[in-house]
């Protein structure tokens, strides 16, 4: 244990059958009771977004409803809504969804706080802001982290007071899209996982985020009916945890290289992750085994981690993550690539995003993770004794 840490998480997670009719009380434990509730059509159909406004039929509370967000971030939008939130004299904010509809929650919240600007530049209290959950999410939407558009944004105050998960909303609308996110978050969770920096609480959501994951994302994939709502309410608590590791750690490697080599492929970001993340996992292992050791337990389980002897744990973690890509890939028309190059990337694309001036990619430790990721080569020498 790193013998200083800091960690900060003000979310509520509220999981369950039934979960969306704690919506009122949550707000009305924050004050509130006239929320703007945000849906985009591309990811929450009307029956779904109807379950959500039925949890306030008996509240008494007063409902305005935006729902035609689109699926991507649309800057020019903000003015509009923050417009329609003070004209209905709303006091917060609930977001069904993921991704951009969270991205607008977080900007309209900045732009309609509860308390004025105080001449010093601070912006002031934000309003209560509730977040409805669906699979597709890859847990920024747990973070303080969104895009408006143009730039990316970070304040604690915009993590979400509260998030809720209800079997209800568990749909399995695009196979690849929650996929990619799950990935993202997997490869998120172990990146904080690595970090000492976050400490035992950042630790824990991080191992939880990682077993949920591995676990269950490849049910969700050849499951039906109330299995394939369990699987995915795992995956999605999973998703969540993740991104409270990741908003309590400091960006990983493969979460800044994927943002550079996703210009250079139409792969999706969380993909790319994955095809890094075992190359980072053997690079690491040769600097922290016992750390990296300590993975075993969340990706193969308590049980094969105990059996394993110290020295294999490692490289045994690393060859589950290996495993885990190819039980995605039998179930996916677009596998996860074992190589950069399988991805479309080619050497002197590599090069090129190599030769910039970030101080992290002209690491000798990056430079040779890289270097096995575009060819593709495993350190695990003996399989056969690793998985004996």
């Amino acid at each position: 244990m790193a013998e200083a840490f800091s960690f900060f998480s003000p979310l509520k997670i509220n999981c369950g059958s039934h979960a969306l009719d704690h919506l009122p009380f949550e707000l009305a434990v924050h004050g509130a009771r006239a929320p703007l509730i945000l849906a985009s059509p591309e990811q929450v159909d009307r029956p779904r977004l109807a379950k959500v406004v039925n949890a306030f039929k008996t509240s008494g509370l007063t409902l305005g409803i935006y729902d035609r967000l689109a699926d991507r971030q649309e800057a020019d939008l903000i003015p509009l809504l923050a417009q329609m939130f003070r004209d209905g004299n709303c006091d917060s904010l609930v977001a069904v969804g993921s991704g951009a509809v969270v991205d607008a929650a977080k900007c309209l919240n900045l732009a309609v706080p509860a308390d004025p600007f105080n001449g010093k530049g601070d912006r002031g209290r934000l309003r209560p802001l509730m977040l409805v959950a669906i699979p597709g999410g890859n847990g920024d939407e747990a973070t303080g982290y969104a895009s408006d558009g143009k730039q990316r944004l970070a304040s604690a105050e915009m993590v979400p007071s509260v998030v809720f998960i209800d079997p209800e909303m568990m749909h399995l609308s695009d196979e690849r899209a929650i996929v990619n996110a799950a990935l993202v978050a997997l490869v998120h969770a172990v990146e904080a996982f690595l970090e000492d920096s976050i400490g035992p609480p950042g630790h824990a959501y991080a191992i939880a985020a990682i077993g949920l994951i591995m676990e269950n994302l490849p049910a969700v994939l050849h499951s039906h009916g109330a299995e394939r709502r369990r699987c995915l309410q795992a995956v999605v608590n999973g998703q969540v945890a993740a991104g409270i590791a990741f908003y309590a750690a400091e960006p990983g490697i493969c979460h800044g290289l994927s943002l550079r080599l996703k210009a250079a492929t139409p792969l999706p970001e969380g993909f790319l992750m994955a095809t890094l993340l075992p190359h980072l996992l053997e690079i690491a292992a040769s600097v922290k085994p016992q750390v990296v050791g300590r993975l075993l337990d969340p990706i193969a389980g308590s049980e094969v981690h105990a059996l394993t002897a110290d020295e294999l744990k490692a490289a045994r973690a690393t060859a589950r993550i290996w495993e885990f890509f190819e039980s995605l890939n039998a179930e996916m028309a677009l596998p996860v690539p074992t190589s950069l190059a399988d991805a479309g990337i080619s050497e002197a694309q590599l090069n090129r995003i190599l030769s910039t001036d970030s101080a992290a990619l002209q690491d000798d430790a990056v430079k040779q993770m890289v270097a096995r990721a575009q060819k593709g080569i495993c350190l695990v020498d003996d399989p056969a004794r690793i998985d004996s």
